[in-house]
This record gives C-alpha cells, structure tokens and sequence, in this order.
C-alpha cells in the first residue's frame, strides 16, 4: 500500500516579516506541494499566538486552495472543538462547503485545543474540551450523515434542524482526530474515526503503544467512511542536498520548537485531568528541548538529513505503523520551504511510492544483473 504524504504548516512568520506576505508565501508552498506530488495539506487552527505562528483562519485559506488546486486533500491539523472557539455546526457548515468547492477533496481532523493562550482568550473551560470534542463530532457526524437531524447531549442541544448544504463526499468526508494519549487512540478506534499519532516526544516504544491501541480497538462505523484503521503520524521535517546542510539549517530551530513545547505542556498539565497526561513526559520534552541526538534519532518526531538519510529514517515510522507521514515544514524562510517540498517530492515520495521508476546507480544495476545470471546458469 502507498503511503501518503502531506505538508502541514503552522503559518510561522519569521522576525521581521510581514504576516500578509506570510500568508501568500503559504499558498505558494500550498499550490508547490501539490505538484510535487504531496497527497494532503494540513493547515494548523493557532489563534491569538505569541511570536510567528500566525494560522488563525484556516478555513478561509482553504477555500482559496480549493479554487487554485485540483487534486491535493484539504485536512485541518486540527478544527478545534471548544464550542466557545467554534461550535459543531458551524464547523460542519465550513467543511460541507469547502468539500463542494473543492470537489470532494476535504476533510476534517479535530481536537481539543492544548495552549492556555487560546482558551483562556475565549473563555474555554479546559475542563470540558474533552467532553466538547467527542460530543461535536458526534453531532456533526449527526448532520452529515441524515436528512433532518437532532441532537440531544450535554453541551449541545439541536432542535430536528437540516444541515444545508451537505457535503459532496458520501457518506461524508473522511474523519479523525490528532491524538497524543492512549485514551484518545482507544476512544477513536472505537468511534471508527482516523488518527494523527504522536507521543510528545516519548520515543517509539510510546508510538509503538499507541500504534497498538489504536488498531487492537478499531471498529468500524457502519455509517461512517472507513471501512479500516487510518493512522497517520505528524514528523517535523528538515532536509538539504547533505546531512550536514540540513543540521545547519533545521537544528536548532526543530529544538526551539521542543523548548516552546517543553514550557507549554506541563502548564497544561495542571490546569485540568483530562490534560494531566501531558505531564508524564516531561523528562523526555526536556530531553527533546537540550539533546540533538535524542531528538532525531530517539524522539519518534522528526527526520533531518539529505533525502537518502531522511529516507532511511522515515522507514521507522512506516514500520512502526505509519500509513500518512505529515511533514511539518516551517521555522525556515519561504526559499527553504520551497526547497524541502521540491527534494521531498523528487526523491523522497518516489521511493516509497514509485520505486520502479527511480533512477539507480549503474553499478547496482549491474550487480543485480550479474547476480541473477548466476542464478540462472546454475539453474
């Protein structure tokens, strides 16, 4: 089976940058990837951010792609759930629509929200996140999939209401959520949706349980569209022409990004059980935040090198259960970006996907060669 691969972007603004051109560099790279042969595009939903990260309104964005891509999927990194930052409904009115203007191409991932700035900008009770998200997809589910709908829960109460108009994609689009606790990959296997996996930082013994936890629970919605487990897995990206090229350009900016981590989710960690979990890892953020070494090779989060080492590394979340690899590519200027999706594209996607047609050096060819006319004179 081929694996898919998305660019997935937080809209970071460098110092000295201007967000609008920011924003129009992000199409560019948008419309770039999707020639390159990328699969899907993953826009971050960030609001009131500190600093550069600057993808407030991605839904907007995805409109505008839907008229100036035709094949490229269209998937949210995530539609947050609070009902104070967006309600079930109106999150499912924005996805039918930009599903009917891109012709079916759209998806929705949600989640919960995970930075204090933001839910306390909107008055979000990080208590009940948790709760909101499962019971706004449920809805949504609801009014995607029939005629005239209710909905009778704790947070939401609909009247027979029609959703209108409804998406293109039958039943409906597809469907998951970013999930970073066990918890989280049981209650989506068992809800039928996809999953984008990640430890925070835990290593691939954390992702190798994760992994199992998700498809030992799966079960599928009979009513929904997928027949089988989905698991993607989000993988900070840097890469060059060498090894040495990439580490110069990507460390220390993939480190800053574990730093901001490292003093984001303890906090959180304290503000609410259901956050709790975040805590747990906290020696291994440290690690991520100060340890090169551990951050690439250990950290089950990121690859960095030229296409061949990175290719060599992406083979470890393939085998550890990935099926879509999410490479985050940001913290760098718009040149760089545009040169990791064209490496990616030219080296790294036809060699998972496209193996017969890439080119080989001569000498491996001919090794192969005179090995199997050993094998056939001996026959």
């Amino acid at each position: 089976m081929a694996v898919k691969f998305g660019f997935w972007s937080e809209q970071e603004t460098l110092v000295g940058q201007s967000y609008s051109r920011r924003l129009h560099e992000l199409v560019e790279e948008a419309v770039f990837a999707e020639k390159m042969g990328f699969d899907i595009v993953s826009l971050s939903e960030q609001h009131v951010a500190l600093g550069g990260i600057s993808s407030s309104a991605p839904e907007v964005v995805y409109g505008y792609l839907a008229a100036v891509t035709s094949r490229i999927r269209l998937r949210p990194a995530v539609s947050l759930m609070p009902k104070k930052i967006n309600h079930a409904l109106r999150t499912a009115e924005r996805a039918a629509v930009t599903d009917i203007l891109s012709n079916g191409r759209m998806e929705l991932y949600c989640g919960r929200a995970n930075t204090t700035i933001a839910m306390r900008a909107f008055n979000v009770e990080p208590a009940e996140t948790l709760e909101q998200m499962e019971e706004g997809i449920a809805l949504i589910r609801e009014a995607f999939s029939k005629d005239i709908f209710t909905f009778e829960g704790k947070h939401y109460q609909v009247p027979p209401r029609m959703l209108v108009p409804k998406p293109l994609q039958k039943p409906y689009p597809l469907m998951g959520i970013a999930a970073t606790s066990e918890r989280s990959h049981v209650w989506a296997a068992r809800q039928g949706l996809a999953v984008l996996s990640h430890t925070l930082y835990q290593g691939w013994d954390a992702q190798a349980k994760m992994v199992e936890a998700y498809r030992s629970n799966w079960r599928r919605d009979p009513n929904g569209p997928l027949d089988r487990p989905r698991l993607g897995m989000p993988v900070f990206l840097g890469i060059a022409e060498t090894d040495q090229a990439a580490k110069d350009i990507y460390a220390e900016p993939l480190m800053q990004y574990a730093r901001i981590s490292t003093d984001a989710y303890p906090r959180l960690a304290k503000i609410a059980d259901d956050y709790a979990y975040m805590g747990e890892g906290l020696e291994a953020l440290q690690r991520a935040a100060t340890d090169w070494d551990y951050l690439l090779n250990d950290s089950a989060s990121l690859v960095c090198g030229s296409p061949d080492t990175v290719i060599r590394q992406l083979e470890r979340f393939i085998e550890t259960g990935a099926e879509e690899i999410l490479f985050h590519i940001d913290s760098v200027s718009h040149a760089e970006i545009m040169k990791a999706i064209e490496l990616v594209g030219r080296h790294v996607i036809p060699h998972f996907n496209d193996r017969n047609n890439v080119v080989r050096p001569t000498d491996e060819i001919l090794e192969q060669i005179r090995m199997m006319r050993k094998t056939s004179a001996s026959a």
